[in-house]
């Protein structure tokens, strides 16, 4: 008997659909289903505004460039799935533990819209604004559709992401009984990688990243690439206020400690572990650290992510500075000029809350510890101290692990290589502009970008980062939901941008594997 495969199509996105177009491929000899996920519950997730709705009833990708593959049924007309949408909880804590028929639905409701809102500390759920009913209300919609799909007995359900509020319910009322792939973008717009598990979580990340061919020359360009600022990395784009071979003044190189935070709204809830071992939030790893450097006679410096100058300003309320200055700690502002590789370089030792720049200290030899159950300890790139007590035994004496610099160099060739091509997927100079085997994917989008083109006299260059979408040769390389306006507005004038955002940004593809 044939082997029953589901694919679950839930962003219209020309990648996925190209992704799609491939797995079905690739399964010559088995009965492949579809299901429009999108139609039934991502359309009603705050991903998508009216607009987009509007304009994906006429474009009908799905219906048109992957029903036409499959050797089975369109089964998404037979589901008649009654939904109940409970009150929203109470409060933060409530919304994230809440669980459903095994579902992590509060943890996909919040990957949303902190990734919608860049928030991660709301005071109250009303400040999560407008996206979080249609979240909450979509969530149950992707948890109903599981159920129901659960007892139709497919051996393997394929769908894009897995993590958000319309994908994750159903992959996670599935994944008891059914093998559940996940699907992503890889090195490039046009690869990608799946896994059945979840992509995002970084113990699967590290078995990727693992298994992949590995290729020396790879990783030491993207080391390159990103240090040296070139515009084939978005690195450049986020630390444009920082002066190449700048140190802070004061700073004492070789007696210094360096915590190098993350953006907190990014890793909210990419992972269902702590974020911070024993931690509860940087603030805690930044004092226990201070206290640390103070008992070893060592100053110590927190440099705050350079994205977070885009970030809804409730990020600040993770730290509490007038209690890191009280403990002699220096805090370098996301746009303070000072250049973070040179810092590196000059640290006795460097510490993550899983920053890529970890992984970078790696590459240059200089010892590195992560806390939290992030990538670079699980690679054995980074030690990992999640409690004061390792963190004070990585102080007293920091080593780089004895082959630290080989497993960052396997994470730069996994980012710059890794992925099956999608040979029918030509991403184009902006995600308006992609075709499926020479035909154009977004029938609206498409003349109406060729024109903004004709009008602003911007570049076709493909290579080139579109802000807007957040786009770089078709990879998604800027977070979702981000604003950078006020980038926009600098770079016209010729500056960098240091307005932090207040407004969310929605768009139709995502980044989930943070790489900051």
């Amino acid at each position: 008997m044939a082997r029953r495969i589901l694919i679950a199509s839930a962003n219209p996105w020309a990648f996925c659909m190209a992704v799609e177009r491939d797995i079905v491929r690739s399964n010559p000899n088995a009965q492949v289903d579809l299901l429009n996920l999108f139609t039934l519950c991502s359309r009603e997730s705050p991903h998508w505004r009216p607009r987009d709705k509007a304009i994906e009833k006429f474009n009908r990708k799905i219906e048109r460039f992957v029903k036409p593959l499959i050797s089975g049924r369109d089964i998404t007309g037979d589901l008649h799935v009654p939904v109940d949408v409970p009150p929203l909880p109470r409060n933060f804590a409530a919304l994230r533990s809440y669980e459903v028929d095994g579902a992590k639905v509060g943890m996909a409701v919040l990957s949303t819209v902190t990734s919608l809102t860049t928030m991660q500390f709301p005071l109250t759920l009303e400040e999560f604004g407008p996206v979080l009913l249609p979240a909450w209300r979509s969530a149950h919609r992707s948890l109903a559709v599981g159920q129901a799909v659960r007892g139709l007995g497919y051996d393997q359900v394929v769908t894009f992401n897995g993590r958000h509020c319309y994908s994750r319910p159903f992959c996670d009322v599935l994944q008891e009984t059914t093998e559940v792939i996940r699907y992503e973008q890889a090195s490039a717009g046009d690869k990608y990688i799946a896994v059945a598990g979840s992509v995002q979580e970084p113990a699967t990340l590290a078995r990727l990243i693992e298994a992949h061919q590995f290729n020396a020359a790879a990783g030491e360009a993207f080391f390159h690439e990103r240090m040296n600022r070139e515009t084939s990395s978005e690195v450049g784009f986020y630390t444009a206020t920082q002066r190449a071979g700048q140190l802070p003044q004061g700073m004492k190189p070789g007696e210094t400690t360096t915590f190098f935070t993350s953006s907190s709204d990014e890793m909210a809830a990419v992972t269902d572990a702590a974020l911070y071992g024993s931690f509860a939030t940087q603030h805690d790893v930044a004092i226990a650290l201070a206290e640390a450097c103070k008992g070893a006679g060592l100053q110590l410096l927190v440099r705050l992510h350079p994205h977070l100058r885009f970030k809804n300003p409730a990020w600040k309320r993770e730290w509490d500075f007038a209690e890191l200055e009280r403990c002699g700690v220096r805090v370098l502002q996301p746009d303070d000029p000072s250049d973070s590789y040179s810092i590196v370089r000059a640290s006795r030792a460097v510490v993550t809350c899983g920053s890529t720049i970890g992984i970078e200290a790696a590459y240059l030899g200089v010892a590195n510890a992560v806390v939290g159950t992030w990538v670079g300890g699980r690679l054995g790139a980074s030690i990992e101290a999640n409690t004061i007590d390792e963190l004070v035994s990585f102080m007293a004496k920091p080593r780089p692990l004895p082959d630290a610099r080989e497993r960052a160099m396997l994470f730069g060739s996994f980012y710059k290589r890794a992925g099956k091509p999608l040979p029918e997927l030509d991403v184009g100079a902006h995600p308006n502009l992609a075709r499926i085997d020479g035909r154009i994917v977004d029938r609206v989008r498409y003349p109406l970008q060729k024109l903004r083109f004709l009008l602003s006299g911007q570049s076709h260059d493909p290579g080139a980062l579109d802000v807007r979408s957040g786009t770089q040769a078709g990879r998604v390389v800027l977070a979702t939901g981000t604003d950078y306006g006020s980038a926009l507005q600098q770079r016209s004038q010729g500056n960098a941008a240091t307005s932090g955002a207040r407004k969310s940004r929605r768009a139709a593809t995502e980044n989930s594997r943070s790489r900051e």
